[in-house]
This record gives C-alpha cells, sequence and structure tokens, in this order.
C-alpha cells in the first residue's frame, strides 16, 4: 500500500472568504519535539523546516541573560545550562504537582521542580528567579512556531491553527492548551486528538466500498495511545444542484493509552543504568559516595547520550558509549548491547501492549475484525515494541505507510482546511469518540454552599418533604459521538446551580480533577414569580442544552424557562345554515313532481325514434327471429338508461352543496412564555483555566520578553555590522588601492587602518558587553571618514562617465534643433536658440567644474559630484518637450485644390451616370461579361477616389 498523496488531496481554490486567512498550521505538540505542518491556498500540504532547516524542533526554551531561544539553539546549551532549559512543558498544561504524569517527569531527572501557585492555581516553574506558567511556556513554543513559519517564506502573518492532542486529554488540558494559543495570538480553529489526525492523513486518498477496520498504534516520546478506525464511504451532494458522489470517511470507534510510557522511559532507564556505572568509576577514583544523579549537568549530558544509543540499538545490536568528562574531569566510557537494553526495560516492553486490548473493548470488536495495522510515533521503532505489538494483535502484519513523525501535523492541517471557510478541499467525513463519562448534578442556587448534599437517584426523582432539591444526570457516556448534544429538562421555580463534572471510570486518568465546570442559573424564580403574579399555576419547565464539541470541550450552550398558559379564543368558523337547506329541499320536491310527467312522455318518443332506427338499420335479407332479438335488446336498453338518468338526478340532489354560516366560537389554546436565563460560569477545583486578569498579566510578561528579544537582535546585527565594517575598510584599501592612493594621503590611509585596528580591539574587549545605542555611535564614529575617502575614489570614475554622458546628450540635442529647421517648420528660430542657449550654458558649466576639479585638492572634498550632472539637462529637455507638443498650424486651400475637388466631384457624377446607364443596359439585356467589366471599372475609379482622399487628408 502506496502513503497517502498529498497534491491530489487539496483543491485549495479560494471560494468566497468569510476571512481573510491565506494559510492554515496544524501544529502537533508533542511532549519533546514540535513538528508544524502548512497549507496555503494553491499549494499542498507540506512540514515547515525550521531556521535549522530541520523539519521537527525541540520543544524547550533556554533563558540566558534575559534573552530565549528555542530549538536547536536551546538543545546545544542545555548541557551547559539545564537550570535554564525547561522542556516537556505540555505534560504539564491542566496539571497539578500531584498528577501521576508530573511525578513521572519528577523521577525522571527534569531539572525543575514544578510548585503549585495559588494566585494562579496551577503549577509554576521558577527559571532564574522567575516563575513562568506552563501556559507562558507553550506560548512562547507556539509563538516560534509562527516565526519559523515567517521564516519559511510565508509573508503575510498565521493566525489560524489546529493543534493537535493526546486522546487522554480531559477538558482541564485542553482548556490550557486553548489558553497557550490565546496567549501566542493564535486563533485555534480545532483540537484533534493524535491518532485521529494520523488517521484522517491516512485516510485522504481513500474511498472503501466495504467497511474496513484498522488499528493505530502510536507510541511517542511521552505516551501511547491506541485507537480503532473504520473506513468507509458514503454518498454525499457538494451542492444543491450537483451530482451525488461517494466520499470517503472514517470514524474513530474506541481508544486506549498508556499516559507515562513511551520513548522518555527507555531514556530515563538508560540514564539511570549508565548512572550507576559512572557511580561506581568515580566514587572508586575519589574514595567517596556521592551519586552523579544529584549534579544536573551531567545528568544532561548522559539523557543526551540515552537517546543517542536508543536510537542506534533500534537498528544495530550493540553501541559503545563515551561521554568526554562527563562529571569531575572523569571520563564516562561503557558499552551496551540490544539485549541488556531490553533486560533493563522489560517491564516497561510487557506495558507496551495493553493499550491495544483497552482500545479494542470500547470498540467492542475482536481482533479477528481488525484489518491492518498502522504503526506511528518515534519510539515505536524500538525493534521489542514491535515484536510485543505483534503478538498482542495474532500476528497480523505491523503497517508503516505513514511518516510515523509527520502524519499527525499534517493531518491536523488537513482537518484546519476542512474546518475553514478560505478552502475548499477535499472532503473526509470524520468522527471522534468521547473516552469519559461526564455528568450534571442539579440543585437549588441557595443551597450550593451546603457542605453535605443529598443527591437523589433519576432525573426526575420526587421531592421529599423536608429534603433539599438536587438531581443528578449523565449527559454524555462513553464512546458517545464528539460534537453531539444533550438537553435534560425539569420543573422548577428557583434558581439552579449546576455542577458539571467527570464520573470515576477505569478510562478516567488517574489524578484527573472531577469538576470540569459550574454554573449558575439564574432568572427562574423571578420568571415564575412573573407567572404567578398573571394566575398561571405550576412551576416552569427549564430546558439547559449541553454540548461536547468536536474539540472535546464540554459545556453549557443554552438555558431557557418555558411555562404554558392554557388561554380561550373566539374564533369564526362556518357552521351549517339549517333553515335555509330545509327551505331548499322544499322546493326541490315540488320541482320533481312537475316535471315528472313530461319526463314520461319523452321516454316513450326516444323508445319510438329508437325502434324506427333499428328496423331501418336491419338488411332486407335479415331472418324474423332476428329482428324481434334486436327489438328486445333496444327495448332494455331504453329501460336501463332511463333508470341511470334517475339515478344520477338524485346524486346530484344529494351532492348539491348546503348553505353555511358563521358564528363566534370559544375555543383552548397553549400559549407559550419563554425566558432566557442568565448563565454565569466559574471553575473549581487545583487547577482552572486562565481568568482575564491572569490572561493580561502574562500577556504583558510575554510582550516584555519579545520586546527584549528584539533588542538582542537587534544589538546582535549591529555587532555583525560593526565587524563585518571592520573588515571592509582593511578590503578596501587593499583591492583598490590605485584608486584610493589618488585621493588620499598617506597619512589619511594610516588613520583608516589605526581606527579599524581600535574598533576590533574594543569590540572583543569593552564592546563585549555594550548596548545597541553604543554600538550604533560606534558604527557611525567608525564609518563616517571611511566613507568619504571611499566616496571620493568612487567619484574619480563616476565623474568623467557623467560628464561623457552628458556631452553627448548635449550633441543630440544640438543635431535635434538643426533638423527641425526642415522638419518642424512651425518651431520659430527664436525658440531654436533658446534651446541652444541653454546647451551653451550646460557646456560652459561642464567646463567650469571640470577646470575647478583638477585645480582642487584630490584628497578634499569634491567640487562637483556625479550625481550634479545628470540635473544640467532638465531645463532643456522641459523646453524640448514642450516645443514637441506644440500642434502645427492647419494648412490653407489654395484655388489649385479647388480646382481639383472640382474636377473629382465631376469625376463621381460622371461615374454615377455611367453606373445607371449600365444598369438599364442590363435590364435590356446587357451580357455577364460587359457586366463584369463594368464593375471592374466602378471599383478602380472607387479606388482612385478614396486613394485621393485619404493622400488629401494626409496633407
Amino acid at each position: 500500500m502506496k502513503p497517502p498523496s498529498l497534491l491530489p488531496a487539496l483543491l485549495l481554490g479560494a471560494l468566497p472568504l468569510q476571512s481573510l486567512s491565506k494559510a492554515i498550521l496544524g501544529v502537533d505538540l508533542g511532549s519533546l519535539y514540535m513538528k508544524v505542518a502548512l497549507v496555503q491556498r494553491n499549494s499542498p500540504l507540506e512540514i515547515v523546516t525550521n531556521l535549522h532547516s530541520k523539519r521537527k524542533t525541540e520543544q524547550m526554551v533556554l533563558f540566558d541573560q534575559g534573552s530565549r531561544f528555542y530549538g536547536a539553539d536551546a538543545s546545544s546549551l542545555m548541557a551547559r545550562k539545564p537550570h535554564l532549559t525547561p522542556s516537556q512543558m505540555s505534560v504539564l498544561l491542566g496539571r497539578n504537582a500531584d498528577h501521576p504524569s508530573v511525578r513521572v517527569l519528577k523521577e525522571r531527572h527534569y531539572h525543575f521542580d514544578p510548585q503549585y501557585n495559588e494566585t494562579r492555581s496551577g503549577v509554576c516553574l521558577t527559571v532564574d528567579g522567575e516563575e513562568f506558567t506552563p501556559e507562558e511556556l507553550v506560548a512562547m513554543v507556539l509563538s516560534h512556531a509562527k516565526d519559523i513559519t515567517a521564516a519559511y517564506g510565508v509573508t503575510s502573518p498565521v493566525k489560524d491553527c489546529v493543534l493537535t492532542v493526546p486522546a487522554f486529554y480531559t477538558q482541564h488540558e485542553r482548556r490550557a492548551i486553548l489558553d497557550a494559543a490565546e496567549l501566542a495570538e493564535l486563533n485555534v480553529l480545532a483540537l484533534i486528538n493524535e491518532n485521529s489526525a494520523a488517521a484522517l492523513h491516512f485516510g485522504i486518498d481513500r474511498n472503501d466500498k466495504d467497511p474496513l477496520h484498522y488499528l493505530f498504534y502510536n507510541m511517542g516520546a511521552g505516551s501511547v495511545q491506541v485507537s480503532v478506525v473504520r473506513y468507509h464511504s458514503y454518498m454525499r451532494k457538494e451542492s444543491k444542484f450537483a451530482k451525488e458522489k461517494s466520499v470517503g470517511s472514517f470514524e474513530v470507534l474506541g481508544s486506549g493509552w498508556d499516559a507515562t510510557l513511551g520513548g522518555a522511559s527507555f531514556d530515563a532507564r538508560l540514564v539511570d543504568y549508565m548512572a550507576e556505572e559512572f557511580n561506581k568509576l568515580w566514587n572508586e577514583k575519589r574514595g567517596h559516595t556521592k551519586d552523579v544523579r544529584e549534579v544536573p549537568r551531567a545528568m544532561a549530558k548522559l539523557m543526551i547520550q540515552a537517546n543517542k544509543i536508543k536510537h542506534v540499538l533500534s537498528a544495530n545490536s550493540d553501541f559503545p558509549i563515551f561521554v568526554d568528562a562527563l562529571h569531575d574531569d572523569i571520563n564516562y566510557q561503557s558499552h551496551i548491547s540490544r539485549a541488556k537494553f531490553e533486560e533493563i526495560c522489560h517491564d516497561l516492553l510487557d506495558r507496551a501492549a495493553v493499550p491495544i486490548g483497552n482500545a479494542l473493548k470500547m470498540a467492542n470488536i475482536t481482533l479477528e475484525e481488525l484489518d491492518a495495522i498502522e504503526m506511528i510515533g518515534g519510539a515505536m521503532r524500538v525493534p521489542k515494541v514491535q515484536e510485543a505489538v505483534q503478538k498482542a494483535v495474532g500476528g497480523m502484519e505491523l503497517g508503516m505507510h505513514l511518516n510515523s513523525d509527520e502524519s499527525m501535523a499534517l493531518g491536523a492541517a488537513f482537518h484546519g482546511a476542512n474546518v475553514s471557510t478560505s478552502f475548499k478541499v477535499r472532503h473526509v467525513g470524520m468522527s471522534d469518540v468521547n473516552p469519559f463519562v461526564v455528568a450534571v448534578d442539579l440543585m437549588e442556587l441557595e443551597k450550593k454552599d451546603a457542605t453535605e448534599e443529598k443527591k437523589k437517584k433519576g432525573l426526575f426523582g420526587k421531592k421529599k418533604d423536608g429534603d433539599d432539591w438536587n438531581k443528578h444526570a449523565t449527559i454524555f457516556k462513553i464512546g458517545s459521538k464528539l460534537g453531539g448534544k444533550k438537553t435534560i429538562a425539569f420543573s422548577m421555580d428557583k434558581d439552579v446551580h449546576v455542577q458539571m463534572s467527570y464520573e470515576e471510570s477505569e478510562t478516567l486518568p488517574e489524578g484527573t480533577g472531577l469538576s470540569i465546570e459550574q454554573y449558575d442559573v439564574a432568572g427562574v424564580a423571578e420568571f415564575a414569580k412573573e407567572m404567578k403574579d398573571k394566575g398561571l399555576d405550576g412551576m416552569p419547565k427549564v430546558s439547559l442544552q449541553f454540548e461536547m464539541s468536536t474539540s472535546g470541550i464540554t459545556q453549557l450552550i443554552k438555558a431557557e424557562a418555558v411555562m404554558e398558559e392554557t388561554v380561550i379564543v373566539e374564533e369564526e368558523v362556518e357552521v351549517e345554515d339549517e333553515e335555509g337547506n330545509n327551505a331548499t329541499d322544499a322546493n326541490a320536491e315540488s320541482t320533481d313532481d312537475k316535471k315528472e310527467e313530461p319526463k314520461e312522455e319523452k321516454k316513450e318518443e326516444e323508445t319510438k325514434s329508437e325502434e324506427a332506427n333499428a328496423d331501418e338499420s336491419k338488411s332486407e335479407d335479415a331472418k324474423t327471429d332476428e329482428a324481434k332479438s334486436e327489438d328486445a335488446a333496444a327495448d332494455e336498453k331504453k329501460t336501463d338508461e332511463t333508470s341511470d338518468e334517475k339515478k344520477e338526478g338524485d346524486e346530484k340532489k344529494k351532492e348539491e352543496p348546503k348553505k353555511k354560516k358563521t358564528k363566534m366560537v370559544q375555543k383552548e389554546k397553549k400559549k407559550k412564555h419563554t425566558r432566557a436565563l442568565k448563565v454565569s460560569i466559574y471553575h473549581m477545583g487545583s487547577v482552572r483555566p486562565y481568568t482575564p486578569a491572569i490572561m493580561a498579566e502574562s500577556k504583558a510578561k510575554l510582550d516584555m520578553l519579545a520586546q527584549k528579544d528584539k533588542e538582542r537582535m537587534m544589538l546582535e546585527e549591529a555587532k555583525n555590522n560593526y565587524e563585518a565594517y571592520i573588515y571592509y575598510i582593511r578590503n578596501k584599501l587593499s583591492d583598490d588601492e590605485e584608486t584610493i592612493n589618488k585621493v588620499t594621503s598617506e597619512e589619511q590611509r594610516e588613520a583608516l587602518l589605526k581606527s579599524a585596528e581600535d574598533a576590533e580591539e574594543w569590540m572583543f574587549d569593552e564592546g563585549f558587553n555594550a548596548d545597541l545605542e553604543t554600538y550604533q555611535n560606534k558604527y557611525k564614529e567608525l564609518s563616517t571618514p571611511a566613507e568619504e575617502a571611499f566616496f571620493r575614489a568612487a567619484e574619480l570614475n563616476a565623474r568623467p562617465k557623467a560628464i561623457d554622458a552628458l556631452t553627448k546628450k548635449l550633441d543630440k540635442v544640438v543635431e535635434l534643433m538643426k533638423k527641425w529647421e526642415t522638419t518642424m517648420e512651425h518651431i520659430t528660430e527664436e525658440e531654436r536658440k533658446e534651446v541652444l542657449h541653454k546647451v551653451d550654458e550646460a557646456k560652459a558649466w561642464i567646463e567650469e567644474k571640470v577646470k575647478a576639479q583638477e585645480d582642487a585638492d584630490p584628497t578634499s572634498e569634491p567640487v562637483f559630484k556625479s550625481e550634479d550632472v545628470p540635473g544640467q539637462t532638465k531645463k532643456i529637455e522641459s523646453i524640448v518637450s514642450k516645443l514637441m507638443k506644440k500642434p502645427k498650424p492647419k494648412p490653407v486651400k489654395n484655388e489649385t485644390e479647388t480646382e481639383k475637388n472640382e474636377t473629382a466631384d465631376a469625376t463621381d457624377a460622371d461615374t454615377k451616370k455611367d453606373e445607371n446607364d449600365s444598369s438599364s443596359e442590363t435590364a435590356d439585356g446587357e451580357t455577364t461579361e460587359e457586366k463584369k467589366e463594368d464593375t471592374i471599372e466602378e471599383k478602380k475609379d472607387e479606388a482612385t477616389d478614396e486613394k485621393n482622399e485619404g493622400e488629401t487628408d494626409e496633407l
């Protein structure tokens, strides 16, 4: 199976846009590396390379001397400054310090100690004496994603993006990453689960008629995620008038995961193994019992080495280890085999296949129903992991058709194009599942602060006397589709407090706070009182509508109260008019009696007529019995017709519409009174989303850091320019020595060389810590005398060229004036003399300036510059331009022309007369050949006339 194609998937012509977005980012924010995909109009999906031309960027930030460094720049200095380089910040999002994932991060020799901050209501990291929230640190990485996109060549700023998240992220983590994106000034179109993004990328070109079940196994740096996906197709119309066509679609049926098992787990085991070996060597040489794990720099070096070992052992059976001067001037040298690696990681490898069973259980399918397996994620390259997976799926072949590192970012970018109105892409249907149970608890708003609340089973449990009113309902179950809505309704006459929370389940990650959001729904009591004042009995019916978005965010989206009132209304209706109908019936009976006798007479006449017709129609040789038979048949026919006519008359009488009249009647109707309720939202628990005040504070902090980064880059640019100019002076004096010697003295050249040497010495001494303003002043001080000398050298060659060009132009003007004497007679001699006078002035200026420059000191400022020379022709060009636009006088008609015109008119008259004569002759019998000759002569005459007219126009 070939990997999915990118080019045919995108029909990236612009639609009528609701937004002016020209590009969308798909960001796979892993725990160790970030991958950025880009979709632009009229371009295929592509991965954005960073400033070092790498396709993935380390998720870390280095804080050094008030400046920030990202990616490879931070990674290269992490071993020297681990205490200033926070990494894996996404693991901390939306979690408290006691969360299992945070505890595991600490156990893996994390260089920071996450502490709970009550003001922020979440964990914070202290870097160089300043506290940062995980949202702020992730926002810095996302801002760097925007920067590398701009450096990649995207001209307009990118605002829209889709972010990938692990499937086990709860609403706390999802809210936190949305807050980080807002800090980075990114508009998140959607959040998409990592495996779902990979499945979408895999399904771009798929259009399976029969459903196929795929299992996606994803082992990244921080976790293992498994998803069961069903691919199928359905018929869909692109527009109202388009034909139906088959489009591909997929739905996630179930998911399983291990949130603390990944490539970083293997790295940590290798670090511990190497630390133990080094401790033996170190303690033996120094005679103490210290532990190298307490040395941050040494551990940073071992973590880098461990990652390298894991990669090499995925393809090789052994690897020699060498770390120069690991600690205390002691080198660490050892050797490790793949078998040893698998031995020290055996318990981790045993956990690798467990999520597969959990995913199949949620999807409610068996191994036999799986059609294929797809492996993604960097850590799945470990051979023992593949062996464990293959064993768990019954020996099925492991597919590796996707790019294990980039497929999630590419799928996220395609999803962004799918949900955005700025792009038209091939439609791919998609649905995901909710892996947790979400429930709501309702109580009276006044009782929400009670220490103990009683829960009633069932949504519509009855309220007992003396009990507090409360209700409990499950709104979203495990396996419910994302993007769904659920409405609960109940009768209530008081304001309501709603607590939305997770229910304990086997899928809910350990350490997750149960409370999601809380709402105060106000306006119910006021509405109930208004209805009571109107005389309505009973309680309003309150409806609360909840939505679980496709990004996995659950929230209350609508709250309203409804009260029904039975009202009596008068309506005008139609009824039968009995008196009118009785009178009509009496008249109808009288009329029928009078008409009965004439009808019988008419029947006898019809019978006689039919008998006569029957006799006439018989043939002369007909038999007597045949005639009788025909007569009898005719009699029967007449009798039947008479009976039918009578029946029709009776039916018409019955069908005759009865007279009706209108009257006013009273009816009962239901009238609805609806009131939108006021909803206030707030959060409880140890970890809460950003408030507007905290958001503003964090944005101010990031803006200040961004300004410092800008100043640092400007300072670096100033330093580079200053150093480059030092080398420029030296090279210029050497390369253009002959020219520069003509315009400078020996003392001037020595002064220039001396200034360059002094500048270099200052830069590597005092200038090492100098600020931007100092460098700008020093650059001006260095460049001013050098630029004067180099300018004189440049002018030495430029002035003669400019003078030569001016002289040639002036000569052309003189030639033009001479030509105008014959070709432009309407230009007077005085006007030509004015132009020539200006030419003489320009030539005089040239002679004067050239002589003055020859007499001047070549080492001083030039008498005139090459840029002054072209301006001497501006007045001349202006005068010549005006003269060229001067209109010619109209030609005066003389007697000769008049005579020619009269002759031409006479010729035209004769020609017309000949034509008329020719027409007459043709009518009298002229031959075809004669007619043709006359026609040719006429055309010649016409052509001659036209030619004469054309010549006259030109004159």
